[in-house]
């Protein structure tokens, strides 16, 4: 009886391990040395929609059973001290360790942010509509480039300076 409560016991320890990311596989599979120094080699498992190749950090290591017969990588997750961007209670964020990031507010706001020497590129397939209900403003430091087959401009006034 205390053999078994001892093999419960072991497993549900086991059920979770801390390990430490090592390196990622061209194939996406990452290897995670585990606290117990143990060394596997798997692809994360992600939500549905969410991807990320991160560089560094711990890996939580999800074991059916309470063993490594079978076992499921949990997405890496941030070294402490790696930079995040300041939330409001309710806001969702993807970042970048290097200070790149986009900010759903919960009070409906978007921001994106690239850190110095980033892009933004948007591609669109189909048809691209931007609705602006209130003010729009553009401070651009360099060249402002313009291509389109036909170039349009509705507006009550317009000021050019």
């Amino acid at each position: 009886m205390m053999d078994q409560i001892r093999e419960l016991g072991a497993r549900l320890r086991n059920l979770f391990v801390l390990g430490e990311f090592q390196k990622r596989y061209d194939d996406d599979r990452i290897q995670v040395k585990t606290h117990n120094v143990r060394v596997i080699e798997k692809q994360e498992a992600f939500p549905y929609g969410f991807y990320a190749k991160a560089k560094s950090g711990k890996a939580m290591v999800l074991c059916q059973n309470g063993n490594f017969d079978g076992f499921e990588i949990l997405p890496v997750m941030k070294d402490k001290g790696v930079f995040r961007p300041a939330l409001e209670d309710g806001d969702t964020a993807l970042y970048t360790g290097e200070g790149s990031y986009v900010i759903l507010r919960e009070k409906g706001d978007l921001k994106v942010y690239t850190r110095k020497g980033g892009n933004i590129t948007v591609t669109c397939e189909g048809d691209c509509n931007v609705q602006v209900a209130g003010n729009c403003g553009m401070d651009v430091a360099g060249d402002f480039d313009i291509k389109a087959a036909n170039f349009k401009v509705t507006a009550g006034t317009i000021n050019l300076n």
